[in-house]
């Protein structure tokens, strides 16, 4: 859900009051239509879009999307810079601007989804808040984050606390099948007497889980992403365990392709914490010389004779496609 202070500004804010179908002020906005969602975005959308043109650090600093994000706009557009982005700004049409947010999304943040950190920055953009004073907004009364993890169920709770919480490394191989190992921090740790959460990092980007549950001796976690618009989800297998020195698992995303892809992922539980703010993810390339003693060793010779890292889709639409692509398989 969107801190109260910024939701009260948009509810009252004058230009999305004028918008058709938007509820009058003090008016419940949470069963507006998705509709009236997609017409209030389109105002947001302009406004954010001029808003960018005259201050370009908005875009410059990423701080209403992330670098990769931005990889997928240069791609999309044929870009090659910044530049050529706000010069594609200024160039669209003004009932078609560019989406910083969605009306689904703002329906989710009406209806108590949790709202990402560039999302919110983007609304801060729309009312006109300087970026220096974001922080503040984006405190709930108490001064804490506003950004808050769903609840454990009770089993899942009492298994995480008693048997998992702690702290590990994960590593899985280069999404673009390069012989490259990432090493990254991964925390599952306890959050509040109610609720156990996951921190873990990629290499430049957060992120934190929205759920969690154990279900048929696997652990299913769905992630945000804290620094742009995308979600990873976990499954680990846990069996029965009680005390995994490692878990084994795959992570479920989509690459920039927009593909389908699963990822072989392990865990190796530390015996000693470490500090995860200041651990950054490290790669390790497949022909690097590693003590033979060391943990290192022992994953990075797992991965290298493993032969499904990862696991990529086609696009199929037709059952003409589908022969085809089993033809070319038969031929290989």
């Amino acid at each position: 859900m969107i801190p109260s202070r910024i939701k009260s500004e948009i509810e009252n804010s004058p230009s999305l009051l004028q918008v058709t179908g938007v509820p009058a002020k003090g008016m419940d906005w949470k069963n507006c239509t998705r509709t009236v969602f997609e017409r209030m975005a389109r105002r947001i959308n302009q406004e954010v879009t001029q808003q960018v043109i005259r201050n370009n650090y908005l875009v410059k600093d990423f701080l209403l999307f992330g670098e990769n994000e931005f990889d997928n706009i240069k791609f999309r557009y044929k870009l090659s810079s910044m530049d050529d982005f706000v010069d594609l700004l200024k160039s669209m049409n003004q009932q078609r601007p560019y989406n910083w947010i969605s009306g689904k999304t703002l329906q989710c943040y009406w209806n108590y989804s949790n709202a990402k950190d560039k999302k919110l920055n983007v609304l801060l953009s729309f009312l006109g808040i300087h970026s220096n004073d974001w922080d503040s907004w984006k405190t709930s009364s108490n001064g804490k984050p506003t950004w808050h993890n769903e609840k454990n169920n009770n089993g899942t709770l009492y298994l995480l606390r008693k048997h998992f919480v702690g702290h590990y490394f994960r590593y899985y191989q280069k999404s673009d099948r390069s012989p490259v190992l990432i090493k990254t921090p991964f925390i599952i740790k306890e959050h509040s007497e109610e609720i156990v959460m996951v921190e873990t990092k990629t290499l430049g980007h957060r992120y934190k889980s929205t759920y969690m549950v154990i279900r048929d001796g696997a652990l299913y976690i769905e992630c945000e992403n804290l620094d742009w618009n995308e979600k990873e989800n976990y499954i680990f297998n846990l069996g029965f365990e009680t005390n995994p020195e490692v878990i084994s698992g795959v992570s479920n995303t989509l690459n920039r392709k927009g593909h389908a892809i699963a990822i072989k992922n392990l865990l190796l539980k530390q015996r000693v914490p470490y500090n995860y703010d200041k651990y950054e993810g490290v790669e390790i390339p497949f022909d690097q010389s590693l003590d033979e003693a060391s943990e290192d060793f022992h994953i990075l010779n797992f991965f290298k004779s493993s032969s499904d890292n990862i696991i990529t889709t086609n696009y199929i639409h037709s059952l003409e496609e589908l022969n085809r692509l089993a033809s070319l398989k038969q031929t290989d």
